[in-house]
């Protein structure tokens, strides 16, 4: 008899070694003028494009991504402003917003939606925002949020040209990103 596993699934955009770099530059400046948060691993920074949430359906998921880079050719995106995102009680989430090619991406997050759908996957609630998470139930004050605003410079880009499916999984009491597909643009 075959076991069936459900895991926690995300498509993302993987980003380049230099890129996660620069990330841990910003983040660390973050965290200097922070008082806690639980802040994102090296090697877990992606820009999200559609969250699955628990499935088993790898095929499926991999049959929409295919779909949804058909006609897709390799893009630009850079970092843009720091930013972070009130969470009431529970502190701020520290992100980068990213610019760039949006046009592409925006038209291939909406292919990737359309394709996910039609094989029986939920649509996102959220609208897209692009942007990376640094951390989560960052603690800051107003001012200091303003201030990290105001002086974070960023200087990273890199040309997508691929989409990964990813099983986040818990090892050891840290969340681990294990890349399942990848699908060339």
């Amino acid at each position: 008899m075959r076991r069936i596993c459900i895991m926690r699934l995300f498509i993302a955009i993987d980003l380049p070694r230099s890129f996660k770099a620069e990330l841990m530059r910003i983040q660390k400046e973050v965290k200097g003028m922070s008082c806690g948060g639980r802040f994102v691993p090296q090697d877990n920074f992606h820009i999200t494009l559609h969250f699955i949430g628990e499935s088993d359906d790898i095929a499926g998921a991999a049959e929409a991504m295919h779909e949804a880079v058909r006609g897709i050719r390799p893009f630009t995106l850079h970092l843009g402003k720091y930013t972070s995102l009130e969470k009431g009680s529970h502190g701020r989430t520290a992100v980068m917003e990213v610019l760039g090619d949006l046009g592409e991406l925006t038209a291939m997050h909406e292919s990737l939606e359309s394709a996910l759908y039609d094989r029986g996957f939920s649509r996102e609630r959220k609208k897209f925002v692009p942007h990376i998470t640094l951390g989560r139930s960052v603690e800051q004050d107003d001012l200091t949020a303003m201030e990290l605003k105001n002086s974070i410079r960023a200087n990273a880009s890199l040309t997508v040209q691929a989409i990964t499916l990813f099983e986040s999984r818990r090892e050891k009491g840290e969340l681990v990103y294990i890349p399942l597909h990848r699908e060339k643009i």
